[in-house]
């Protein structure tokens, strides 16, 4: 009994040593936080192969400091520098940066962004087309198009850069959502009315800005023939409307039981978002379509249709003239004889 009492008390005063020992090592100068923050601009879309510039900045407090990179898609090491030129990747993916902040005696500081990186022949895929193909005149742009009921509709957004403006401002996200435009851009400010009646504002010569019947004739067609009227909600064909379209393979609408994005007459609706151009917002990418038609509510409202990725109806709503931008889709007879 006496040696294990005895070996007990010599573990206890190891303990006691190794427990000075720790005291010792805490007994370093105590961390503090920086003054500031760490941040860099990062757009969220991108093409492939452009150079472009990150720079660190943000910290007030220490004057010296060590920023380091991670880039893990283009670089197998840490980079370092307040300010770095990359070239994005040759091949579309998210490209993830991180920006880490270290001092003596501080707590780190770090801040993360993440870019798309876009590729207009590659990123964009699942859409179908099945009719025929048309070319701007104005820009050399050309346009998949879709025969439905008594029209022919262009199976993608409109593209021309004479007015609107890019999601988000990239201008790379153009080949593939086209582009938004407020009502007064797309329209020219015109009413229309009757079946491809509607003005030719931003559309090509010979096609023009959807009116309230050339919608329903739309409907109609999606309908199995039973007319559907312009103000109401549509259930059941905005699915039909919508494609299971992928970005660089993810897919772009959100899963959702409610609507099977069938596609059925090869319209191709792509969830582009919209703005609003006074704040400079943009919002619902991935999660909403929206469409003009030249019809107005109001000296300063016009309809448009949209889609949600949680519903299979296409709705109708309206917006201001000068303000909400949304995507368009020209339309013309099917023999092309215009009005």
């Amino acid at each position: 009994m006496k040696k294990i009492r005895g070996f007990a008390c010599l573990i206890a005063v190891f303990a006691v040593c190794l427990s000075l020992v720790s005291c010792e090592k805490k007994a370093d100068p105590s961390y503090t936080h920086m003054v500031g923050t760490t941040d860099f601009e990062l757009e969220s879309f991108l093409p492939c192969s452009q150079l472009i510039d990150l720079k660190a900045n943000g910290v007030v407090s220490p004057e010296k400091y060590v920023v380091k990179w991670l880039i893990p898609k283009i670089y197998e090491d840490t980079l370092t520098g307040t300010h770095l030129t990359i070239r994005t990747p040759d091949e579309p993916c998210n490209l993830f940066v991180t920006v880490i902040t270290n001092a003596y005696g501080y707590y780190e500081l770090t801040s993360s962004r993440t870019a798309v990186i876009i590729d207009p022949e590659k990123s964009l895929t699942g859409r179908v087309f099945k009719g025929g193909l048309i070319t701007d005149p104005r820009d050399g742009q050309q346009y998949h198009t879709a025969t439905v009921g008594d029209l022919e509709w262009f199976a993608e957004n409109l593209k021309w850069d004479g007015a609107g403006i890019c999601y988000d401002d990239c201008d790379v996200l153009q080949e593939l959502f086209g582009r938004l435009y407020t009502w007064n851009e797309a329209t020219g400010g015109e009413e229309g009315f009757g079946l491809a009646g509607g003005p030719q504002g931003a559309c090509p010569e010979g096609w023009s800005v959807p009116t309230a019947e050339d919608w329903e004739n739309l409907g109609a067609a999606l309908n199995k023939g039973v007319a559907v009227p312009f103000l109401s909600n549509w259930a059941g064909l905005g699915q039909k409307l919508t494609v299971e379209a992928f970005m660089n393979g993810e897919k772009l609408w959100p899963i959702s039981p409610d609507n099977n994005k069938a596609n059925t007459v090869f319209w191709n609706a792509l969830p582009a978002g919209y703005s609003m151009i006074s704040g400079n917002i943009f919002r619902d990418m991935r999660a909403y379509g929206m469409w003009w038609s030249s019809a107005r509510r109001s000296s300063d409202r016009a309809y448009y249709r949209y889609i949600y990725f949680d519903a299979d109806y296409c709705g109708v709503n309206y917006a201001d003239v000068d303000d909400m931008a949304f995507s368009v889709r020209c339309v013309r007879l099917i023999d092309g004889a215009g009005r």
